[in-house]
């Protein structure tokens, strides 16, 4: 069985929630989208973080991902949306206002707590592939070597493939076993992963 797992926030959706940043000493405040944070230096001992926007979800669907989603729940994958928010209601809410079915929304509250998400269905279920949509190269590589680790301590070999969802939208393929990193086009993107949903690759 093939396991989907994509973000929701500029993987599945653009959204208008940010993430304010305070800086203790002068207490000026940034607000960012969750992109933006994910590549910011943010230092605790020199700032703090509020995700309390976070605790809505309004935005506009990518259509690409929630297409790619959606195809694989009809191929029978055992698919979930992992997003690093830490209330998963207002996700579901919103898929269910777009979509007429969307997976199960796990919120891990934050960014570490996919990785062990990941080893838990990887110890109580039986996976060919790990497949990752996410906007984040840092989590895709941490869920690969999520991956690497079950491999080698169970001596299983679950193949794994990270779609990197780029700020405009286009995708490159990233930890593949299966090709080098490429860049995608709206074509391209569909072909490559109607074919990976087929096991043809």
């Amino acid at each position: 069985m093939d396991l989907f797992i994509f973000d929701f926030d500029d993987t599945l959706a653009i959204t208008d929630s940010r993430v304010k940043v305070i800086e203790k000493d002068t207490q000026k405040e940034t607000m960012m989208t969750s992109r933006e944070f994910a590549y910011y230096p943010f230092n605790p001992s020199e700032m703090d973080v509020d995700f309390s926007d976070f605790a809505r979800a309004n935005g506009t669907l990518i259509k690409d991902t929630v297409e790619m989603m959606q195809q694989a729940m009809l191929d029978g994958a055992d698919v979930f949306i992992v997003t690093a928010r830490s209330i998963a209601e207002p996700v579901t809410r919103f898929l269910e206002s777009q979509l007429i079915k969307a997976p199960p929304v796990i919120a891990t509250a934050g960014s570490e707590g996919k990785s062990p998400w990941l080893a838990s269905k990887l110890e109580q279920n039986h996976y060919d592939r790990v497949i990752v949509y996410e906007d984040c190269e840092k989590n895709i590589r941490s869920l690969k070597n999520t991956v690497l680790a079950f491999n080698a301590a169970t001596e299983k070999s679950v193949q794994y493939s990270g779609m990197c969802i780029q700020p405009d939208q286009t995708v490159v393929q990233k930890e593949s076993r299966w090709r080098s990193e490429l860049i995608l086009n709206e074509d391209d993107f569909r072909n490559i992963t109607r074919n990976f949903l087929q096991k043809t690759w």
